[in-house]
């Protein structure tokens, strides 16, 4: 019906509406595999990405063209170049060769970009809640001046990453290699 109607894509998220709390409730994948071998478009899986590993694995299970995510990378945006949290990394000798990246050095980035193309100052706040999730926790002072703030500003937001750097927190973003099929120039994946 879709395909007749001229759908030429297809995102499918692998939880019904009562599901869709993805900490209680995992994806199913086997459902997203299910919508994809009974249509003869492109797929994008959706659900329970949440480390660069999840791609192949929900290629594999599901048969998608491709994936979405959304909690991860709001979490960590470097996620698909292969960073990972430094929870993840953690005794993980072969996930840290060296390359790192700081949550902050990020949100300086998206920032830069939020005032080069402006979003509502409602998801800004979101999002630099999501990013500097792991800081707030140890730096909850700094996560109640932030909520305080009723208008935000960039210039807030620069001086609250100068005020957890002058904290000295890191919280560092480590390259893994890791295994997945290319992506072609369209978007779709390709082989291996």
């Amino acid at each position: 019906m879709l395909e007749d109607a001229g759908c030429s894509l297809l995102a499918v998220h692998g939880r019904t509406r009562e599901e869709k709390d993805q900490k209680k409730v995992r994806a199913d994948w086997n459902a997203i595999r299910a919508v994809k071998n009974s249509v003869r478009i492109p797929v994008l899986a959706n659900g329970n990405i949440r480390h660069l590993d999840d791609v192949q694995n929900c290629l594999e299970v599901t048969g998608a063209e491709g994936v979405l995510s959304a909690e991860s990378l709001l979490e960590n945006p470097a996620l698909f170049a292969g960073y990972q949290t430094a929870e993840l990394a953690v005794g993980n000798e072969e996930s840290n060769n060296g390359r790192k990246l700081d949550q902050a050095d990020l949100l300086v980035e998206y920032l830069k970009y939020c005032e080069q193309y402006p979003v509502p100052w409602r998801m800004i706040r979101a999002h630099v809640h999501k990013m500097l999730g792991h800081w707030f926790r140890l730096h909850p002072h700094v996560r109640e001046d932030l909520n305080a703030q009723s208008r935000l500003t960039f210039e807030f937001l620069y001086s609250l990453v100068d005020r957890l750097r002058e904290l000295d927190v890191r919280i560092p973003l480590y390259y893994k290699d890791t295994h997945i099929r290319r992506v072609s120039t369209d978007g779709l994946a390709t082989g291996t």
